[in-house]
């Protein structure tokens, strides 16, 4: 939330997978200059998706 500069309000539409790593490259100041998920494209997004499953009502 910090680093991105997230509201409260927006974070809660984040789908963040678990147990998959956040990577953060910073500058010389420690400023985040890119973000991205470590692990094969594919992979992240199946999860992604996994957890915005989670949040779904189920009929």
């Amino acid at each position: 939330m910090y680093l991105d500069h997230i509201s409260e309000a927006d974070i809660v539409e984040l789908n963040i997978p678990t147990g998959v790593p956040l990577v953060y490259e910073l500058d010389a100041d420690l400023t985040p200059i890119r973000s991205y998920y470590l692990g094969d494209p594919e992979q992240v997004k199946a999860a992604m998706e996994a957890v915005a499953k989670q949040g779904k009502k189920h009929t």
